[in-house]
């Protein structure tokens, strides 16, 4: 009687013993749902940074007439809708002036007077005019497409009724200039790299 019992003992100590080493213990709930927000919080700060980076890179660097800051010398040399040869310019850098019939607009203003100037083999400036009722609309646009510019101090006209005669765009050592002049009736955009600007901006 006393070996069955000692039998039965046993078989329950090995029965505890086999069930103690086959449970898998469950995670605790609180770490398992911080695992979660965490990884939830590193995707969506992921996706806000592509998207940040995706918008960054959808911004045009500025052009005028269709030519952008940089371009070489050379391909508008032989151009026959360009004067490269009327403009003599001065010695630090060589100008062309486009002289074709067909019209050029910038933001969906008609331009006039487009010249590029070109500082050893590359396009250093770029200038040109319209009208000065057309001033609102292009910083319309442009406010759209680059955020608001920034109004040059000490520029605006006597009496002009609008705020910020002068405004200015940039994009690292790039600048866009727009000035309005109620004066002449006429306004002016230039793009140029900043060291070069005040070759073309009246003092």
């Amino acid at each position: 009687m006393l070996f069955l019992c000692a039998l039965r003992v046993n078989a329950l100590v090995a029965r505890r013993r086999a069930a103690r080493l086959c449970r898998v213990p469950s995670p605790d709930s609180d770490n398992v749902s911080n695992m979660k927000a965490g990884r939830i919080v590193s995707l969506l700060a992921a996706g806000a940074f592509c998207l940040a980076t995706a918008g960054a890179r959808a911004v045009e660097p500025f052009s005028l007439g269709g030519h952008t800051l940089g371009m070489p010398y050379d391909s508008v040399l032989n151009d026959p809708a360009y004067d490269c040869e009327s403009l003599a310019g001065c010695f630090l850098f060589s100008a062309c002036a486009y002289k074709a019939t067909g019209e050029i607009a910038f933001k969906s203003a008609p331009i006039e007077g487009l010249t590029l100037y070109f500082t050893g083999e590359r396009l250093s400036g770029i200038a040109a005019g319209f009208e000065e009722s057309r001033f609102d609309q292009v910083t319309e646009m442009l406010t759209q497409e680059y955020g608001p510019g920034t109004v040059e101090a000490g520029k605006a006209d006597a009496g002009s009724t609008s705020t910020g005669a002068v405004l200015v765009w940039r994009q690292g050592s790039k600048l866009l200039r727009l000035d309005r002049s109620s004066k002449t009736g006429h306004s002016s955009v230039i793009v140029a790299e900043r060291n070069f600007i005040s070759e073309l901006v009246n003092p």
